[in-house]
């Protein structure tokens, strides 16, 4: 999916670090038209590892700022998410991107601490921005129905932010408030 040569082997190696360094890793397999045929792999792969993981195929909205799905979906895998209860993103794991950057989770990438600069101490303030991102905002302030909203909190608000309808994140679409 990164579309650089030999991508995968680097990925691979620095699991293989991790674990012989005795860190925890839960794996989250994405599932896209272009690999859905190797979904069995990724799971005996994450298997074999003797790791914990997730897949993921519904995904939206786009790198560009939309907030259409991506035609990449592999369709006989998407599937009806489950009413959001929270998430322990930022308190019990995080997200590193390539760039040193760590955030709450894939998706709420800002704030984040710069790991190159703050170093490890700096993770400790996820858990307070884990909780700043998870308060409602725009279309969803005042919810009455939020009890059973399908969406994160950051997912919701990359979708406000995206200007995206309604409809694309909201389940419960103008009936809300």
């Amino acid at each position: 999916m990164t579309r650089r040569r030999g991508g995968f082997d680097r990925f691979r190696e620095g699991v293989h670090k991790a674990l012989a360094a005795g860190l925890r890793i839960d794996l989250s397999l994405i599932i896209v038209r272009t690999n859905a045929h190797e979904a069995d792999a990724m799971r005996a792969w994450a298997t074999g590892l003797g790791v914990p993981f997730r897949e993921y195929a519904n995904i939206s909205p786009t790198i560009h700022g939309g907030g259409e799905t991506l035609p990449s979906q592999s369709p006989e895998y998407l599937t009806d998410r489950k009413p959001f209860t929270g998430c322990p993103a930022g308190v019990t794991f995080f997200h590193a991107d390539p760039f040193g950057r760590a955030s709450i989770c894939k998706v709420g990438r800002e704030p984040n601490i710069g790991l190159t600069a703050e170093g490890v101490p700096g993770l400790a303030r996820l858990g307070q921005i884990a909780g700043s991102l998870m308060l409602r905002t725009g279309g969803c302030s005042g919810c009455k129905l939020s009890a059973t909203c399908r969406v994160c909190r950051p997912m919701a608000q990359v979708f406000q932010a995206a200007k995206a309808p309604l409809k694309n994140y909201c389940q419960h679409g103008e009936r809300s408030s």
